[in-house]
């Protein structure tokens, strides 16, 4: 999926969080994400994954854990 259908996606069906295999990158960075939406990401090159959070009601809490096509982070919405 391109990522100009994914943000149309994600803001059509109200999806407060992605999570993108293989993303699109240009220079090891994200492209198509708007700058509204929290991405964090792990790998490089072909080996790469990434979580897109667009809902603000979602606090995200980094992880050490993620490595190469893996990305783990532990999100808090509300008090879960």
């Amino acid at each position: 999926m391109q990522t100009d259908n994914l943000m149309q996606l994600i803001s059509e069906e109200s999806i407060g969080i992605a999570l993108i295999q293989v993303p699109y990158l240009y220079q090891n960075r994200l492209l198509g994400i708007t700058k509204g939406c929290r991405t964090f990401t792990s790998g490089v090159g072909k080996n790469m994954a990434a979580i897109v959070i667009s809902n603000n009601s979602i606090d995200d809490l980094i992880t050490q854990l993620s490595y190469n096509d893996v990305v783990l982070l532990e999100i808090v919405i509300g008090n879960t």
